[in-house]
């Protein structure tokens, strides 16, 4: 029973959560219209397990970033705080799939693709919430905005760099955000020597980069300084593979 629990509770915090009502706080509208498109890659750069087979149940989104090579996102509809993607997935075996996401800026229940355009420092972009009404996790706020640099000139963007503690287990999660668009150009996370919901160890490490867009927003220059220490976090866990079975990716 305690290992059902544990997994529906990873389960309600890496896909979905207890629905909350709307952050109001501040104007939750993104500057993104109809038509715009925004081409990702994604990267599973490390997997790592003798016993967990892959992906976990509650980490599914790493086979798409394991077996795809380019994610488009399409704005198909933009209604309050709801933008809807037409997703159009290309896979590395040559095929397409594609797929409707809706993305609610202001839910609990969404990923982090879109948040309102020109929010300030200290924004609330996730309220606090609490797993089965028994593990309360804290709210996310953005950590700063910088100046970086892209291939279309220097742009602010927003950042949320945090830690979830999830019965011990440390996951760790960066998000970069265009700030005059509010659209995601980057996301990394990683997790080392964690344990699943039977006490087997596991690590890995993701990251999605916007490449392309409609709009002319891309990814920041990375090989600046302020990311410089962003990536050095998110490369720790690659010295693990010298001395524990990899997945080929």
């Amino acid at each position: 029973m305690k290992k059902i629990v544990l997994l529906v509770a990873l389960s309600v915090l890496l896909l979905s959560a207890t629905a909350l009502p709307a952050l109001a706080q501040y104007d939750w509208d993104a500057d993104v219209e109809v038509g715009d498109w925004f081409l990702y890659a994604p990267n599973l750069i490390l997997w790592e397990s003798e016993e967990v087979a892959f992906p976990p149940f509650y980490l599914q989104y790493l086979q798409t970033y394991n077996e795809s090579s380019l994610m488009n996102y399409t704005v198909t509809d933009v209604t309050g705080d709801v933008i809807t993607f037409e997703v159009v997935y290309h896979w590395k075996n040559g095929t397409e799939t594609t797929s409707t996401v809706e993305e609610n800026m202001t839910s609990i229940e969404s990923s982090l693709m879109v948040i309102g355009a020109n929010l300030p420092n200290g924004a609330e972009i996730r309220p606090e919430y609490s797993i089965l009404d028994m593990w309360p996790m804290p709210a996310r706020y953005l950590n700063e905005s910088i100046m970086l640099e892209t291939d279309t000139g220097t742009r602010e963007t927003n950042v949320l760099d945090h830690d979830s503690n999830i019965f011990e287990q440390i996951y760790h999660y960066t998000y970069y955000w265009d700030k005059e668009s509010g659209i995601q150009v980057y996301h990394a996370e990683h997790a080392t020597d964690v344990l699943n919901e039977n006490q087997q160890m596991f690590s890995y490490s993701c990251e999605v980069l916007l490449i392309d867009s409609s709009t002319g927003v891309v990814l920041p220059d990375l090989t600046g300084p302020v990311m410089l220490l962003t990536l050095m976090v998110i490369a720790v866990p690659i010295v693990l593979m010298h001395r524990r079975k990899k997945l080929h990716i």
